[in-house]
């Protein structure tokens, strides 16, 4: 998935989390995890990966890892996932990633 996927999927779960539908329906969410994988060579799982925890009320916490997503001991890695995200870029662009999700959530407040 290219990485201006992954951040309009993650930026479309934090505004369902944080704006209340029109007509009133109401969403029941729950804390999750969206962890995002980076690959090698084009299409190899790179070392390197981030996971983005979801709260209930659309705030977000980000943790960078040097390892594989598979390889984690990490807590998080125990809590529910929504979606894994497969990045077509390298891992480098990672922390392009969080900033651009950062300032999607800026521009939408």
């Amino acid at each position: 998935m290219t990485l201006d996927g992954i951040v309009e999927n993650l930026l479309s779960e934090i505004n369902m989390r944080t704006h209340p539908r029109a007509d009133g329906i109401k969403y029941q969410f729950r804390e999750c995890t969206f962890p995002v994988t980076f690959t090698r060579d084009g299409y190899k799982e790179a070392d390197g990966c981030a996971i983005f925890l979801m709260e209930p009320d659309g705030k977000y916490t980000v943790k960078k890892f040097d390892s594989r997503y598979m390889d984690i001991k990490d807590p998080i890695r125990q809590i529910y996932h929504g979606a894994i995200f497969d990045c077509e870029e390298e891992p480098t662009k990672m922390d392009t990633l969080i900033d651009a999700v950062e300032k999607g959530v800026s521009e939408t407040k």
